[in-house]
């Protein structure tokens, strides 16, 4: 199917183990997450605090935030680039923040197939991700509750924006 899978199994009182994503409300991410910065930690803290929310409205005991990282191939055919870690270094470096419980690397060149390896009960788009992603999920039949995440510090941290603030000063 596609992608592996990093999980986290963290002591009681951690955090939940991957036994626990059944019951907790799910919560998907997807993106590049190249250069990881403090704009994707405020994308990811903000699932886990809009997952936190549902679970507390659905009764349910917690979240299970899977964070899905965009294959070496569909960052070069959306980017028009390579990306500087590889995908097996950014599934690596997401798995080990915090708010993420698993790390997945995203099916081939289907968005849509990752969302449903997840099965989520919640997907959180990033305030620059396609505006379509929304429409192509409900025509796939997807019914997940879609939430936008706002822009952390007035787009300042945008990874290309840094990238290219990184060029600048070499020069």
């Amino acid at each position: 199917m596609g992608g592996s899978t990093t999980r986290k199994t963290l002591a009681p009182g951690n955090r939940v183990t991957a036994g626990a994503r059944k019951s907790h409300v799910r919560v998907f991410v997807g993106g590049t997450f190249d250069g990881l910065h403090s704009g994707h930690l405020y994308l990811l803290e903000f699932a886990r605090a809009q997952g936190a929310k549902l679970a507390r409205r659905s009764g349910r005991p917690g979240v299970w935030l899977s964070a899905v990282v965009a294959r070496d191939e569909s960052v070069l055919r959306i980017k028009h680039r390579p990306p500087h870690h590889n995908q097996e270094e950014r599934q690596r470096l997401l798995a080990g923040l915090r708010a993420v419980d698993e790390a997945i690397v995203g099916v081939p060149n289907d968005f849509i197939l990752s969302v449903r390896r997840v099965d989520p009960d919640l997907i959180v788009l990033g305030y620059d991700q396609k505006a379509s992603w929304e429409s192509s999920l409900r025509e796939a039949g997807i019914d997940a509750r879609i939430v936008r995440c706002p822009a952390y510090a007035s787009r300042r941290l945008k990874s290309s924006k840094l990238r290219d603030d990184l060029v600048a000063m070499s020069t």
